[in-house]
């Protein structure tokens, strides 16, 4: 099974944004911003159409937006020289057992004002600080949040009877067809 060192290398592989000037952190941040957001569009339908009951299909559709939020977080913690690895460590026991008293919903808007916390650092570092790492550390908020949303990710896939290694083994594999079949860029799930 992939560890999370090995997903946040392969997950660099596929980042194409990197080839594009002036794109490092704000690419991914508001990448992992949208990609919280559909999880709370699943979330949403979830409530409105399932009865809150998570169905199996309900369960792959969230799964795979869980797989692009890793992914951001992976790229994330890549640009700013971090370990993907590390932030999951630095959960611990009490953010884990919190997670697991919140509903699903609360869950999601968790996970959501944590990327966003995230998003708004990264803003800042790259407008007022241009971009330099060396000043990450005016901003601990980062690892909090970084841990904070792979806590809710691991959280929400267990509720979809999946694992974190699951869902970041079928991200890289989606990930690595498209690679080869050229299409990385571009939208839809279907590509």
């Amino acid at each position: 099974m992939m560890n999370l060192c090995e997903y946040q290398n392969r997950a660099r592989d596929t980042a194409i944004y990197l080839d594009i000037p002036n794109t490092r952190m704000l690419y991914p941040a508001l990448g992992i911003v949208g990609e919280c957001g559909e999880v709370s569009e699943k979330v949403k339908k979830l409530i409105r159409d399932d009865g809150g009951e998570m169905t199996p299909d309900r369960a792959v559709a969230v799964g795979k937006e869980l797989g692009d939020c890793c992914w951001y977080l992976a790229n994330i913690c890549c640009d700013i020289d971090l370990e993907l690895e590390m932030m999951y460590a630095m959960c611990g026991c009490s953010i884990t057992q919190h997670m697991r008293i919140l509903t699903l919903p609360q869950l999601v808007i968790h996970l959501h004002r944590h990327a966003t916390l995230i998003a708004g650092a990264l803003e800042i570092l790259y407008y007022e600080y241009g971009g330099d790492i060396r000043h990450i550390n005016r901003f601990p908020e980062i690892p909090n949040s970084l841990s904070n949303v792979i806590a809710c990710i691991e959280e929400i896939a267990h509720r979809c009877n999946l694992t974190l290694e699951e869902i970041c083994a079928a991200n890289i594999e989606k990930l690595s067809i498209r690679k080869q079949k050229g299409t990385l860029k571009g939208s839809g799930d279907d590509r």
